[in-house]
């Protein structure tokens, strides 16, 4: 998980936050069908409660830190991990295993 940490440890609190919905939601969530690993803006706005502005201002921060991807055009836009953090899906999963809160692990980077 170190390549995730150390990017998770550049961005902010309320960034790693997100990022954490949507390791969440892009092996967990609610809208089906759509590709494992792929986690949708409409899903992570009705699970988080932020504002658009202020989901998008984060959403380019973990872009910059090369935390995730974006691809399509709006409305159509899939978020996925880059390559660089795709330690956090397994990271997700110990925690799930070991009931860990993801926030604990991707927030607090305990």
């Amino acid at each position: 998980m170190s390549g995730s940490v150390e990017r998770l440890r550049t961005v902010s609190v309320s960034a790693r936050k997100l990022f954490a919905m949507i390791v969440r939601e892009a092996y967990h969530g609610t809208i089906h069908p759509k590709p494992k690993g792929v986690a949708t803006p409409p899903e992570i706005l009705e699970a988080c409660g932020l504002d658009v502005g202020e989901f998008y201002c984060l959403l380019n921060e973990l872009k910059a830190a090369g935390l995730i991807r974006v691809s399509n055009a709006y409305p159509f836009e899939e978020i996925q991990l880059s390559p660089e953090a795709a330690d956090a899906e397994s990271w997700a999963e110990k925690c799930t295993r070991e009931n860990i809160p993801l926030e604990d692990a991707f927030v607090r980077l305990s």
